[in-house]
């Protein structure tokens, strides 16, 4: 394996059996480059990858100490082209694992059905209420046209009732568009630990 001189200026690596004479210009920076004497003799040897312990280095501040370090040539192969397009042999990248989808609705879907079922718990309550004798169409009239807090009252005994039902609405369909979604994308809800 051919020794090889490396520019301490450029680090541009210079093989040595091309390099005619003790000296040449560097084919990066244009410095003068000296061979070292003990180099042509161990050239022809032929130098280990790691380097000849019999070698002697030139020292430092010594007269004819050359300014440059000597490594062994590396062969390394060339880069592959990069494959076809159309080549059906070429290894395709792995598709990116998208990230599974939550099933149970977003927050908007959420205030969405609380827009929805807050008139229609309304309705239901009211109408039931109708129904059942409990709520009048001349107690609904009081309370537009009568005066005093007392006619609130009517409305007001059913309010609790209209707020369960509309928590009632919202919470079934938020089971039922996670059941559906679940359904969809045939995942499986995880199972929720039980509180230690």
């Amino acid at each position: 394996m051919a020794p090889v001189l490396l520019c301490p200026e450029c680090g541009a690596k210079h093989p040595l059996d091309d390099v005619g004479g003790s000296a040449f210009p560097c084919k990066g920076c244009g410095r003068t480059l000296r061979v070292p004497k003990q180099v042509p003799a161990a050239a022809g040897v032929g130098a280990k990858p790691g380097g000849d312990a019999d070698l002697p280095w030139p020292q430092a501040g010594a007269p004819d100490a050359p300014q440059t370090r000597i490594l062994p040539t590396t062969t390394t192969p060339p880069p592959a082209p990069p494959p076809a397009s159309g080549d059906p042999a070429a290894p395709r990248p792995a598709p990116r694992r998208a990230r599974p989808r939550d099933p149970v609705p977003g927050r908007a879907i959420r205030f969405s059905l609380w827009i929805v079922a807050v008139p229609l718990g309304f309705m239901l309550v009211f109408g039931f209420a109708q129904i059942i004798g409990v709520l009048t169409s001349n107690q609904l009239e009081d309370v537009a046209l009568d005066e005093g807090w007392g006619r609130f009252m009517p409305i007001a005994r059913l309010l609790p009732f209209v707020a369960l039902v509309t928590a009632g609405i919202v919470q079934l369909s938020v089971y039922a568009i996670t059941r559906l979604r679940i359904r969809r994308l045939g995942a499986r809800v995880p199972e929720r630990r039980p509180a230690a």
